[in-house]
């Protein structure tokens, strides 16, 4: 017997002695045996559970576990970017796959269809809508009650179920949400760092067909208050954007009551539906304050905490592909007011919005209206840093780039255009099959 076998037969020896003389505890038993037997002192339920060789083994597949965890990430990024057809960005996050992976037969595959899905995209030339809404009725009842509200939301606002019946019909017809930035390419001197806008043709999956959408007045004013409107916009436990929706009776709830989770719900449903990640340009005004806090009243208890909300809000509609864009502070008719009046208007947004929800080169006017061009009031806008200008045509596409800037038209899905104007949307939607039945009769 060599002389490791009887120092461990020793060891047990030992510890039966001292069983049988001391009454050791079965925890003080197992520690003596690990240590006699060489075992690591780790225990589970008190009982030795790991040698060297274990130990080196278990090692070995976390390490292997790990790689695995980080492949996997890798590769559903991929496919995310795969659904929302950015190709490039899918092939570019593949391309950092580790070189002892990259014949990984899932790395193959995912490059693969990659490589298929771009080959199908196609320059679009043709025109690109842009559609717009304003916060979506929620309770009919509430908002068509036979009060001095009741024309102007019938005319203007749309109802949750018109919404998605539209956003339903566009998905059958084909349309893809595309981000405004798209529209153009920016071409930079050399000499000069100066930028100049041409037309961009972007790539489209064949047979799609892109449009921007925006949403005005994302501020739930005073005046929507009790009128079966969402109350603001808030982030759920999930850091999701959602809305705080108050009922007849009082109740408050958190779901999607608006335009931005209802699309959000639905790009998660129907991935093609938005090319590259696109969701839409949300207009904050900022008499009110933005997103439903007040944060236009430095006075309020709340002030502090209402404008940490609509940061975080704010950074979490960029992220999940949504622009902000200026509709101006006070919603004044810009075709009308002076540019001293334009000036005062651009500095308050700057200062009590922009610095809560991020800078933006969009500006879409309130009322549609838009400045002169050239002019006084454009170069006030342009000496803010705004590049995008948006009006509203409503029956037909315009999109106009002038070097430095770009106007491109809107139009209006609301009541009043569903009734009055509806041959010029059945190209994305019949008008008569979407029309909410509870809205009073028109005048």
């Amino acid at each position: 017997m060599n002389k490791r076998k009887k120092k461990k037969m020793f060891a047990g020896i030992l510890v039966l002695s001292l069983v049988m003389l001391g009454g050791c505890s079965k925890a003080t038993i197992n520690r003596q045996i690990a240590e006699a037997i060489g075992t690591t002192g780790m225990y589970e339920n008190n009982e030795p559970v790991e040698t060297p060789k274990m130990k080196s083994e278990r090692k070995i597949r976390e390490i292997a576990q790990k790689e695995e965890n980080a492949l996997l990430a890798t590769l559903a990024q991929a496919t995310q970017e795969t659904k929302e057809m950015d190709y490039d960005r899918a092939m570019a996050i593949l391309e950092t796959v580790p070189k002892e992976k990259e014949e990984d037969e899932r790395v193959i595959e995912a490059k693969i269809k990659c490589q298929q899905g771009r080959g199908q995209m196609r320059e679009y030339t043709g025109n690109i809508p842009h559609i717009f809404f304003h916060s979506l009725i929620v309770d009919t009842e509430r908002a068509f009650d036979g009060d001095a509200m009741e024309q102007g939301y019938n005319e203007w606002m749309t109802t949750i179920g018109e919404f998605e019946a539209i956003l339903e019909s566009m998905y059958q017809k084909g349309y893809v949400l595309i981000n405004i930035h798209e529209l153009v390419t920016e071409v930079v001197d050399e000499e000069t760092g100066e930028v100049t806008f041409v037309r961009n043709y972007p790539l489209v999956p064949k047979g799609k067909i892109p449009f921007v959408l925006s949403l005005d007045d994302i501020n739930y004013y005073d005046y929507m208050k009790n009128d079966g409107f969402a109350k603001c916009l808030v982030l759920d436990e999930n850091g999701e954007v959602k809305n705080l929706y108050v009922d007849a009776e009082g109740k408050e709830w958190i779901g999607n009551y608006d335009a931005i989770p209802i699309l959000d719900e639905f790009v998660k449903k129907h991935p093609d539906f938005s090319l590259r990640g696109a969701k839409g340009i949300v207009g904050e005004t900022g008499y009110e304050g933005a997103f439903g806090y007040r944060t236009n009243q430095k006075d309020s208890k709340t002030y502090e905490e209402d404008c940490k909300k609509v940061r975080a809000i704010a950074k979490r509609l960029r992220k999940t592909g949504w622009e902000i864009a200026s509709h101006s502070y006070t919603h004044s008719d810009f075709g009308v007011i002076t540019s001293t009046e334009t000036l005062e208007d651009i500095q308050n947004w700057k200062a009590e919005v922009e610095s809560l929800v991020g800078e933006t080169d969009i500006f879409i006017y309130p009322y549609g209206s838009e400045v002169e061009y050239p002019g006084e009031k454009l170069e006030l806008l342009q000496e803010a840093g705004f590049r995008f200008f948006c009006g509203v045509w409503g029956t037909e596409e315009f999109l106009y780039i002038d070097g430095d800037y770009v106007r491109q038209s809107r139009r209006n899905f609301d009541g009043y255009t569903m009734h009055y104007n509806g041959e010029y949307q059945t190209e994305f939607f019949e008008p008569d099959e979407v029309l909410d039945a509870t809205r009073p009769a028109f005048q």
